[in-house]
């Protein structure tokens, strides 16, 4: 009995990674698939935590020396489009000036996952919001 319900759980989860492969593209699948920056940072420089009107929160934690961003995670309540829309800001503001950074626009993130389906797309304006605000956050601190 379990081999047969392990082969029956090993082939539904194999359609929905190809479904989600089909549906999303590879892009936004390879990003959903492997997080790297899905995590809590401890002692970040500055974080800013925004909700969409989906009731999705994304929070973005940054690590900034000499103006440069030098670590950045997030954290998120959403689906899997605010996942990897989290992935991309963070990927992007890695190595930018805090005010680089901020200029980050959902189209942006859009571009580089090669779009979401449109009832998403709201996602990745949420993400590079947070990621403006976390921005924001610093420079007026400094």
């Amino acid at each position: 009995m379990n081999d047969t319900l392990d082969s029956f759980l090993d082939e539904l989860q194999g359609r929905v990674y190809d479904d989600t492969r089909e549906s999303m593209g590879e892009e936004v699948y390879r990003r959903w698939k492997n997080p790297v920056y899905l995590k809590k940072m401890e002692q970040p420089s500055v974080q800013a935590e925004l909700s969409g009107s989906c009731g999705d929160s994304i929070t973005i934690y940054l690590k900034i020396m000499d103006g440069r961003v030098i670590a950045a995670n997030f954290e998120t309540t959403g689906c899997g489009s605010s996942q990897v829309s989290g992935e991309v800001v963070c990927e992007y503001a890695i190595g930018k000036s805090v005010e680089e950074a901020g200029m980050l626009d959902g189209k942006d993130v859009l571009q580089v996952l090669g779009g979401l389906p449109e009832e998403n797309t709201h996602c990745a304006y949420l993400a590079a919001e947070t990621l403006r605000e976390a921005a924001r956050n610093y420079l007026q601190r400094v």
